[in-house]
Order: C-alpha cells, then structure tokens, then sequence
C-alpha cells in the first residue's frame, strides 16, 4: 500500500502541473489585451531557472552542468528549435481552442516517429500505423467540426507540428553526443531560451503600448491579474520538468508513457468546462479518438521496447523544460 502510494504521488503531481500550465497560458495567451508570448515564455524560463536553483539548493539530488562554451555552442541549434516550437505552440493556443490544439498535436507524433525512422533507424509498426490513422482521423473530424475555423490559429498549429518535430529529433540526436542528464538538459534549455526569448520580447513585441495600458489606474487589477497568472505559468513550467524526472524514477516508463496519452483527456475537459470555447459533438469525438490514438501508439512503443534485446534499446533524451501543452506532449513523446 505505501509503494502503491509513493508511486501514485508523482504521477499526480505531473498530472496536476501539467493540466495547469496548459489552462493558466490559455489564460494568459487569449485571456488578457495583449498578447505578449514572448514575454510569457520568458517568464516561463526565467521561473525554471531561478526554481531549478533554489531546489538545487535544498535538495542534494538535483544537480546540473554548468554553463561551458563547448556545450553552449553544441546546445544552442536544439535552443533555436525549442524557441520555435514554444513559440508557435504559444501563438496557436492564442487562436485555437484548447481540445483542437490538443488534437492537432497528435500529429506531431507522425513527423516524430518517421523522423526518428530516418535518423535512428526504428520500426515504424502495423500498431503505430492504426495510431496514425486514428491521429489523422481525429484531425479531420475536429477541423470539420471547428465552428470558428480560424486561419491563422491552423498556420501557427501546422508550424509549431513541424517545428515540435524537429526538435524532439534534433535533441535526441545532440543529447547521443553531449550526454546531457535530466535537469542538464532542463538548466541549458531555460538558461539560452531566456535571453533569445528577451530579444525577440523586445523587438518585436508592443511594449510600449503594453506598459502605458497597464500603467493606468483603469487597468491595474487587470495588471494583477496578468502577473500571477505569469507566476503560476513559470511554477507550472518548473513543475512540469521536475515531476516529470520524479514520475521517471519513481515508476516504469511504461507507467509514465500511458500518464502522458491518459492526461491529454483531463487537460480538454477542464478546458471545456473554464473556456467559453464552443463544445460540439463533433469535437468531442475528436478528443475520444485523439486519446484513443495515444494509448494505442502508446502500447505500441512498449511493445517495441519489450521485444527489442536488453543492452540495444536506445534510451529516451532526458525531459526537458517549459510551457504549455507543447511541453505535455513533448514530454510524452520523448518517452513513448
């Protein structure tokens, strides 16, 4: 009972922060006059960052490698790629509901699988196919379904599947060389995305009109509430990180994969319900065979793993860092 119980506490945890992130960017990204996503995935960086400190501190199992120019240099395309999957992750949660972003990023999972395919030479099985079918099946009956189809809410959703993509299997392959450790990796991600995510903040984003808005007296409860809701956002982001690297070591990685497809359902309920997006039958079949398609290419990883000889497996790249449902699926896939 008390090894059942110390397993189940960590896979709440992820579930929880998880499910949080996604819900508070929602916020955050849709919720509030200006729609400052390079601000907020700054802030999401900068909480890891400071957060991964501070538990350095008071827990001596969260160690990470300092910064080295040999390994910032050899890091840094995976940081680009990061920054551009957060951020159009971050600009399609701006224009897309929740469940349609979350059935959308089901086809991110395709790219990965034959990307990885090219790069690492691993099976692309009849299960996984079935998986891609429902994926692709419950695509196309939540865009049919979409009654605010939205243009660039679908640009920004196509971008961030490409770019999530190239990511995951950029990463895997730079971590073969570095040979980075779970909050290594979390420390470096944070650490160069924080200022990329600085500069782009500045140059591109209408600060100006940002701090006069908020600066009026009109405005200053809508001020507050923009800033917790960005404290929370950048817990959420360390949260994520950290839960996810106490789920791996406390339980099998068949355990922590199904958490990941499992989880997709909760975080599209709870969207529904504190949303004023529109709930259609149509959608919500789209989230059923979305998660549907998780747990089958889920299993059918697993099962790929168990049949592959011991000593040959090659090993998921340690989890990574911040925002969003870009980083729940991420999370996933990197273990799947």
């Amino acid at each position: 009972m008390l090894e059942q119980l110390r397993s189940a506490i960590p896979i709440i945890a992820y579930c929880a922060s998880s499910i949080t992130m996604t819900l508070t960017n929602k916020l955050v990204l849709s919720g509030f006059k200006f729609k400052m996503a390079f601000l907020v995935l700054a802030i999401q960086s900068l909480g890891s960052v400071l957060l991964l400190f501070l538990a350095s501190k008071i827990g001596g199992d969260i160690k990470f490698r300092p910064l080295n120019k040999k390994d910032v240099n050899r890091w840094m395309p995976v940081a680009i790629l990061q920054v551009c999957m957060l951020y159009t992750g971050a600009k399609a949660l701006q224009y897309l509901n929740v469940p349609l972003f979350t059935v959308f990023k089901n086809l991110t999972i395709i790219a990965v699988a034959y990307g990885e395919r090219l790069v690492f030479k691993t099976a692309v099985t009849r299960m996984m196919m079935v998986s891609f079918l429902l994926m692709v099946l419950s695509s196309i009956v939540g865009a049919a379904n979409d009654i605010t189809f939205n243009f660039y809410g679908y640009f920004w959703m196509g971008c961030n599947c490409f770019a999530s993509a190239s990511f995951v299997v950029i990463m895997r392959k730079t971590i073969t060389v570095i040979k980075f450790r779970d909050f290594d990796t979390v420390y470096y991600n944070n650490i160069l995305t924080l200022g990329i995510f600085l500069i782009m903040s500045f140059l591109t984003e209408p600060w100006s009109n940002f701090t006069a808005y908020y600066m009026h007296e009109d405005n200053k409860a809508e001020m507050l509430s923009f800033v917790y809701s960005n404290i929370v956002s950048g817990i959420s982001g360390f949260a994520i990180s950290y839960t996810s690297a106490w789920c791996l070591r406390t339980t099998s990685s068949t355990t922590y994969s199904m958490v990941g497809a499992l989880n997709k359902l909760p975080i599209a309920i709870f969207a529904m319900v504190f949303f004023s997006d529109p709930v259609t039958f149509g959608g919500v079949m789209a989230v059923v065979l979305g998660f549907a398609a998780g747990i089958v290419y889920t299993n059918a990883k697993n099962q790929v793993k168990r049949e592959q000889p011991l000593g040959t497996q090659v090993l998921p790249p340690p989890v990574s860092s911040n925002t969003s449902e870009d980083n729940n699926a991420f999370i996933s896939k990197l273990e799947k």
